[in-house]
């Protein structure tokens, strides 16, 4: 009689399920960008390709911009018959007008980095002769599949992670040479991905200290030094351009913080752990598989707890600390420690409460999971208000109009008159500004049509963001106009229509607008709104305003 699918079949089965979860959806928002981090990277990316690897930015490492740039340059190849269509301007312009596949690049690779993670943490389990539930609740993890749906590093450095995760347990047990120096190899190639792999450092001194026979510290320290050489090897601009890098990372400075206003450590603090508690979804009993676990390796192996454990306890206080800090995304580090101690809990469930225990744990922990996702990508393919509001735009107002809009994914996606790009263009370059190659570009292009935009001015505490010099070089690019004022300062730039964004400065929340935000009910006509339904249509509330000539 059979006895059901081998556990390598229904391995494969749920990588199937995990891969179809982070497919599903991977298009959200094209060819409109409403990821607000995305272009940021991708622009970095493409910047590359004017023939200098300096980053012009340091919001993120190098490693994984230098990486989309690769493939870019590969996609170029393919999409100009290797440079026998097309040319480099031609590729500029597909890119300022039709930039969807440069993303659906980055999404794939991310969600392919997503998957390729879980074969490290399936090897620990696999040398343990169990069940793979980390790996299988990592799959499932909303948070993993929120960010396998993004152009962004988090899951490059979610791979790399999963690797120093790995080899850091092996050396803890065993303290090869080899060992330290693929651990520290990875830590740095995390942290070169993705600034808030940092402090996942502690891995390499708290494995070597907990290894039952005593390794040699020349060990530690040569892994050690791999950690370094791999970081600045991918990202060396860091130490040559050390100036800028600061310029971009001292945010982290507790002055700078003031900048955020008043927050609480308390409410970050709860933020934080609700997270690591729901990281397998927000009802699943991950959680309390964790604690269990973390109790079970106390008793029975003290020091494998202690790895496990105190990286763990090192974030949570971290990233209480910081008022950015209630972010899902950034746990992601640690998130493979966390979940091998609730797989040790779910071992034991399944141990003790046979013949129902396996299944009844992979109901509780991976269930929540997969439903959450299987949400997240509904949400991520139902029509937007940005996208009825730009159909709205395209059938009711005259192209040539100036439109005064919000950020770029808060808002309707609408194009901008070559005229008006031209005048950046000449601005930028003015400026020394590398944006300025694209906006020639764009100009060259431009596909006729469009509208006269200008953004509204925010400040970086408006944005919450930790510097403000971040918000004051991207604005000086882009063209803004600032209401604090009031209403007449938008008939400085003869602007005929605001659209205002609960997504961005919305009345009651941007207190810097709030004079402008009670003028324009009063002086302008309410022509348009769009609101989002539950599970029936998705983005922010927009209101359009047309002011009166």
């Amino acid at each position: 009689m059979s006895r059901g699918p081998r556990p390598a079949a229904w391995l494969w089965a749920a990588l199937a399920a995990a891969a179809l979860i982070r497919l599903a959806g991977i298009q959200w928002g094209l060819p409109a960008l409403f990821n607000a981090d995305e272009p940021h990277v991708v622009n970095l990316a493409v910047s590359f390709g004017g023939g200098s690897l300096r980053p012009y930015a340091f919001k993120y490492p190098s490693l994984w911009p230098y990486f989309l740039a690769a493939c870019y340059g590969v996609y170029f190849l393919v999409w100009s018959v290797m440079g026998l269509r097309h040319s480099v301007a031609d590729f500029v312009g597909l890119y300022a007008w039709h930039p969807e596949g440069f993303y659906l690049i980055g999404r794939s690779l991310s969600a392919g980095f997503s998957l390729a993670a879980l074969y490290w943490l399936w090897r620990v389990e696999k040398d343990e002769g169990r069940i793979p539930w980390a790996a299988l609740m990592l799959a499932f993890a909303p948070v993993a599949n929120e960010a396998a749906h993004s152009c962004k590093p988090d899951m490059l450095m979610f791979f790399f992670a999963c690797a120093a995760w790995r080899f850091a347990l092996r050396l803890q047990r065993e303290g090869g040479r080899g060992d330290f120096l693929i651990c520290g190899a990875m830590l740095g190639l995390a942290s070169s991905s993705q600034f808030t792999a940092l402090p996942a450092a502690l891995l390499l001194p708290l494995a070597w200290g907990l290894a039952p026979r005593r390794a040699l510290l020349r060990w530690l320290l040569e892994g050690s030094a791999a950690a370094v050489l791999a970081f600045f090897a991918v990202s060396p601009y860091i130490l040559l351009d050390w100036r800028n890098f600061w310029f971009w990372t001292g945010m982290r400075a507790p002055a700078a913080l003031a900048v955020m206003g008043d927050w609480s450590r308390w409410d970050v603090l709860r933020q934080v752990l609700s997270n690591l508690w729901g990281f397998a979804g927000t009802w699943s009993a991950a959680g309390v598989a964790a604690l269990l676990g973390l109790g079970v390796l106390l008793r029975e192996q003290p020091r494998r707890a202690a790895l496990l454990g105190l990286p763990v306890l090192t974030y949570v206080l971290v990233l209480a600390a910081n008022p950015d800090g209630g972010w899902p995304r950034y746990l992601l580090a640690i998130l493979p420690g966390w979940a091998l101690l609730a797989s040790e809990g779910l071992a034991l469930c399944a141990r003790r409460a046979a013949p129902w225990g396996l299944p009844l744990a992979a109901a509780l922990a991976l269930g929540p999971g997969f439903a959450q996702c299987a949400l997240q990508d509904r949400d991520m393919r139902l029509p937007d208000t940005r996208q009825l509001s730009r159909a709205w735009f395209l059938e009711h107002v005259p192209q040539g109009s100036t439109l005064i809009l919000d950020q770029a994914n808060a808002s309707p996606d609408l194009a901008m008159t070559r005229e008006q790009i031209e005048e950046l263009a000449r601005r930028t370059e003015a400026a020394g500004s590398p944006r300025a190659k694209l906006y020639k570009g764009m100009a060259r292009s431009h596909p006729g049509g469009g509208y006269r935009i200008y953004r509204i001015l925010r400040s970086a505490r408006d944005l919450g963001t930790f510097h403000p010099g971040q918000v004051e070089l991207s604005q000086a690019d882009s063209p803004v106009v600032d209401l604090r004022p009031g209403l007449p300062a938008a008939r400085t730039v003869k602007a005929g229509w605001v659209v205002v964004s609960s997504f961005g400065a919305w009345p009651g929340r941007a207190s810097e607008l709030n004079g402008f935000f009670q003028e324009l009910p009063k002086k302008a006509r309410l022509e348009a709104e769009f609101s989002p339904v539950p599970g029936k249509l998705a983005g922010p509330r927009l209101r359009v305003y047309r002011l009166a000539d």
